[in-house]
């Protein structure tokens, strides 16, 4: 929880602040005797190479928007072929506002045109 966006996006994002985050951090690992930064935890420190195509779409003023920045040049870096998307003004779980946001929508048909060609349908 040390990116940026966690501050810059902080007034920004009306789902989900850093408390929030961190209770559910700590709702999740406290007593488990894992370390947040493990990666059956946290894909920025695992091993990405060999990932089946990935899409990786967030919204730009969300609090995790740099991690999930990070994640998708990671996946790329890895060798993975990987659809990179910021939906402008998008808040955290963005996505729920299908119907109601152009923007929302606009992303969810690309991710659909995008799997057509994958899945070759």
């Amino acid at each position: 929880m040390t990116n940026e966006t966690y501050t810059t996006n902080a007034e920004r994002d009306r789902l989900l602040s850093r408390p929030l985050a961190e209770f559910f951090r700590s709702s999740w690992l406290d007593g488990t005797g894992v370390a947040f930064d493990d990666p059956r935890v946290s894909l920025l420190g695992a091993d990405l190479s060999g990932l089946p195509p990935t899409a990786v779409f967030w919204g730009a003023d969300e609090l995790l928007a740099g991690e999930d920045a990070e994640f998708a040049r990671r996946i790329e870096a890895a060798g993975n072929d990987v659809l990179v998307r910021e939906v402008e003004g998008g808040q955290h779980s963005f996505i729920v506002a299908a119907g109601w946001v152009p923007e929302v929508d606009d992303a969810i048909a690309e991710i659909g045109d995008w799997l057509r060609k994958k899945l070759g349908n």
